[in-house]
């Protein structure tokens, strides 16, 4: 029986080993509420499912005909040449059994810059609307993981890429922007919790409003618009959790002050 999303992404996850930051559950869960408003359909993959963290959470997420593919070096870690991960099948697959159906899931072991955009649509029986790329680090890999992700997304659909901005791997943000000088390349639209999100142009707009309705104006969280790689984000972040910060954010706390001042 699979695990309801809210579910797993509140408890489950934890029993998940992997660096998931939690709030990125909530922000794939918007992205996949208007996905849903806008008839967008597809399966959901990942490149570097390491355990399975997040792959689970995606795959919740998902239609019961929608399917979900997982690729990852796995065993085969003589290839890992940067040792960004070190999946192991073993437990990803007790990690699905345990929360999800394992027959909705396709898994691949293998070096991703190897898989086609029709093996990919092949694995997961369509095209992808979810697709997260967290696979090897070095530019070649992330620029090859990013243009599979293209070709083999649906129209409507989200990239979630990793690390970009980590600064233990520079790589990632040069293998992106290479990426990103494709004259049809995906755009970014958002960035927040070690996670840049992509999209095709004309659905940027669309995806960056429904995380500002979620997020600007909310207490606990810093919101506000910037741009990376010639394109408008929405950046979300946390508030520190002390009185000090959230009292400053508040704009009740704000007014009772100023009119304690006066």
């Amino acid at each position: 029986m699979r695990t309801e999303f809210g579910s797993y992404a509140r408890r489950g996850r934890r029993r998940v080993r992997g660096w998931v930051q939690p709030e990125v559950f909530e922000l794939v869960k918007v992205l996949d509420a208007r996905q849903r408003a806008l008839g967008i359909r597809g399966g959901a993959a990942e490149i570097g499912v390491h355990h399975g963290q997040l792959l689970i959470g995606l795959d919740l997420l998902l239609r019961d005909d929608e399917k979900s593919v997982a690729i990852d070096l796995f065993e085969d870690q003589a290839r890992n040449v940067d040792r960004s991960g070190r999946g192991d099948r073993a437990r990803f697959e007790s990690n699905l059994a345990r929360f999800t159906d394992p027959s909705r899931v396709a898994v691949h072991s293998g070096d991703s810059t190897l898989v086609s955009a029709d093996d990919l649509r092949h694995m997961v029986g369509g095209e992808v609307r979810l697709f997260s790329v967290d696979g090897g680090h070095t530019d070649d890999v992330v620029h090859s993981d990013m243009v599979l992700a293209e070709e083999s997304l649906t129209k409507g659909g989200v990239v979630i890429a990793d690390d970009v901005f980590n600064f233990a791997w520079p790589e990632v943000v040069t293998g992106t922007l290479r990426y990103l000088e494709r004259p049809d390349a995906l755009r970014p639209f958002a960035i927040g919790y070690n996670k840049v999100f992509f999209a095709h142009a004309e659905f940027t707009d669309r995806y960056a409003a429904a995380i500002a309705e979620k997020y600007d104006n909310r207490t606990l969280y810093h919101f506000r618009r910037s741009t990376f790689g010639g394109s408008p984000v929405v950046l979300v972040a946390d508030v520190a959790r002390n009185p000090r910060e959230i009292l400053a954010r508040s704009p009740l706390a704000t007014a009772v002050y100023r009119r304690l001042r006066s």
